[in-house]
């Protein structure tokens, strides 16, 4: 992943540490709905754009990211990134079980 990413990966998780006990169960709750959508939308799919999800999920593109980061790192999605060398990423897949 792109130094962008891992920033914007790190700086959420650093204001998650200022949220209450109930936001935090709140704020995880409703990213596990998403996180699900998320893998059902790819492997519908099969090949996907963040821009895509970002656009089908009525959610910016920095946020799909930090959601596509925790799916590769929960290993649940594979991720393979192409294109320019300034960090987009185009192409994902669900990892197969």
């Amino acid at each position: 992943m792109s130094k962008e990413v891992l920033s914007a990966i790190n700086h959420s998780y650093e204001l998650a540490s200022y949220a209450t006990p109930e936001l935090r169960g709140l704020f995880n709750d409703w990213l596990g709905e998403i996180e699900l959508r998320v893998i059902d939308f790819v492997g519908e799919r099969n090949r996907v754009d963040p821009r895509e999800l970002a656009s089908h999920f009525n959610l910016t593109t920095e946020s799909i990211i930090f959601v596509l980061g925790k799916l590769v790192r929960e290993g649940k999605i594979n991720m393979e990134a192409k294109g320019k060398p300034t960090g987009n990423i185009h192409l994902l897949r669900r990892k197969k079980l």
